[in-house]
Protein backbone atom coordinates (compact mmCIF):
# COMPACT_ATOMS: atom_id res chain seq x y z
CA UNK A 1 0.00 0.00 0.00
CA UNK A 2 1.10 3.20 -0.60
CA UNK A 3 1.49 5.99 1.95
CA UNK A 4 0.39 9.78 1.87
CA UNK A 5 0.66 12.68 3.92
CA UNK A 6 -0.67 15.74 4.24
CA UNK A 7 2.57 18.97 3.59
CA UNK A 8 2.64 22.64 3.54
CA UNK A 9 5.77 23.83 1.90
CA UNK A 10 6.21 27.70 2.40
CA UNK A 11 8.84 29.79 0.77
CA UNK A 12 9.81 33.16 0.54
CA UNK A 13 6.83 33.94 -2.17
CA UNK A 14 4.29 31.71 -1.25
CA UNK A 15 3.18 28.18 -0.20
CA UNK A 16 1.20 25.38 -1.14
CA UNK A 17 -0.76 23.03 0.96
CA UNK A 18 -1.25 19.46 -0.50
CA UNK A 19 -1.23 15.74 0.17
CA UNK A 20 2.42 14.28 -1.31
CA UNK A 21 3.72 10.92 -1.47
CA UNK A 22 5.84 9.28 0.74
CA UNK A 23 8.72 7.50 -0.88
CA UNK A 24 10.24 4.90 1.44
CA UNK A 25 13.37 5.15 -1.35
CA UNK A 26 13.79 8.24 -1.17
CA UNK A 27 16.35 10.33 1.31
CA UNK A 28 15.38 13.65 0.11
CA UNK A 29 11.89 15.24 -0.67
CA UNK A 30 11.92 16.49 -4.19
CA UNK A 31 10.58 19.28 -5.41
CA UNK A 32 9.08 19.78 -8.98
CA UNK A 33 11.21 22.98 -10.44
CA UNK A 34 7.64 24.97 -11.22
CA UNK A 35 6.37 24.84 -7.97
CA UNK A 36 10.09 25.88 -6.06
CA UNK A 37 9.96 28.86 -8.48
CA UNK A 38 6.04 29.59 -7.16
CA UNK A 39 6.90 29.13 -3.39
CA UNK A 40 10.56 30.84 -3.64
CA UNK A 41 13.34 28.74 -2.72
CA UNK A 42 16.57 29.07 -2.00
CA UNK A 43 18.92 27.77 -4.12
CA UNK A 44 22.37 26.27 -2.63
CA UNK A 45 24.44 26.02 -5.91
CA UNK A 46 24.88 22.45 -4.63
CA UNK A 47 23.80 19.64 -7.48
CA UNK A 48 22.76 15.68 -6.48
CA UNK A 49 21.71 13.14 -8.80
CA UNK A 50 19.11 10.64 -8.08
CA UNK A 51 17.81 7.71 -10.33
CA UNK A 52 13.65 7.42 -10.59
CA UNK A 53 12.09 4.30 -10.26
CA UNK A 54 11.83 4.30 -13.78
CA UNK A 55 15.21 3.64 -14.08
CA UNK A 56 16.04 7.54 -15.43
CA UNK A 57 18.67 9.35 -14.00
CA UNK A 58 18.08 13.12 -12.46
CA UNK A 59 19.95 16.01 -11.92
CA UNK A 60 19.14 18.01 -9.28
CA UNK A 61 20.02 21.42 -6.88
CA UNK A 62 19.66 21.43 -3.45
CA UNK A 63 17.40 24.17 -1.75
CA UNK A 64 15.90 25.39 1.24
CA UNK A 65 12.41 26.14 2.11
CA UNK A 66 11.16 28.47 4.91
CA UNK A 67 9.35 25.86 6.07
CA UNK A 68 7.83 21.66 5.46
CA UNK A 69 4.80 20.90 7.93
CA UNK A 70 4.73 17.43 7.50
CA UNK A 71 0.65 16.63 9.30
CA UNK A 72 1.09 18.21 11.83
CA UNK A 73 4.89 18.97 12.82
CA UNK A 74 7.03 21.79 11.32
CA UNK A 75 10.26 21.71 9.98
CA UNK A 76 11.70 24.98 9.28
CA UNK A 77 14.63 25.48 6.93
CA UNK A 78 14.36 22.26 5.46
CA UNK A 79 16.25 20.97 2.49
CA UNK A 80 14.43 19.45 -0.28
CA UNK A 81 16.07 18.58 -4.30
CA UNK A 82 14.59 20.75 -6.87
CA UNK A 83 14.27 19.14 -10.43
CA UNK A 84 12.12 18.86 -13.21
CA UNK A 85 9.73 15.86 -12.99
CA UNK A 86 8.55 14.64 -16.56
CA UNK A 87 5.03 14.30 -17.94
CA UNK A 88 5.13 10.75 -16.92
CA UNK A 89 6.15 11.08 -13.44
CA UNK A 90 3.12 14.08 -12.72
CA UNK A 91 1.05 11.65 -14.58
CA UNK A 92 1.81 9.22 -12.30
CA UNK A 93 1.41 11.24 -9.08
CA UNK A 94 -1.95 12.46 -10.48
CA UNK A 95 -3.15 8.60 -10.59
CA UNK A 96 -2.47 8.04 -7.35
CA UNK A 97 -4.34 11.04 -5.91
CA UNK A 98 -0.98 12.74 -4.92
CA UNK A 99 -0.17 16.53 -5.79
CA UNK A 100 1.86 16.00 -8.99
CA UNK A 101 4.97 18.22 -7.81
CA UNK A 102 6.37 17.20 -4.88
CA UNK A 103 7.28 13.16 -3.17
CA UNK A 104 7.82 13.15 0.45
CA UNK A 105 11.35 11.65 1.33
CA UNK A 106 12.20 9.50 4.39
CA UNK A 107 14.68 11.83 6.03
CA UNK A 108 11.73 14.78 5.87
CA UNK A 109 9.15 12.06 7.52
CA UNK A 110 11.55 10.96 10.31
CA UNK A 111 12.83 14.35 11.01
CA UNK A 112 9.09 14.81 12.05
CA UNK A 113 8.72 12.19 13.99
CA UNK A 114 6.73 9.62 11.55
CA UNK A 115 7.54 6.16 10.54
CA UNK A 116 5.57 5.42 7.14
CA UNK A 117 2.99 2.66 7.77
CA UNK A 118 2.22 0.46 4.33
CA UNK A 119 -0.65 -1.21 6.33
CA UNK A 120 -2.63 1.92 6.38
CA UNK A 121 -0.96 3.99 4.06
CA UNK A 122 -0.87 6.45 6.46
CA UNK A 123 1.96 8.27 8.53
CA UNK A 124 2.45 6.77 12.03
CA UNK A 125 3.58 8.68 15.13
CA UNK A 126 6.87 8.02 16.79
CA UNK A 127 8.50 9.35 19.69
CA UNK A 128 11.95 10.98 19.44
CA UNK A 129 14.82 9.33 21.09
CA UNK A 130 18.62 9.88 21.27
CA UNK A 131 21.33 6.97 21.16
Amino acid sequence: MIVKAEVTLKGLRGSEKCRALVDTGAIMTVVDRSLAEAIGVTYTSRKRSLTSATGHKLVGEIAIVRELTVEDEVLDYEKVLVVEFDGEVKKALRKLDVNDSIILGVTSVELASFLPDTTTGKLRKIEAFLF
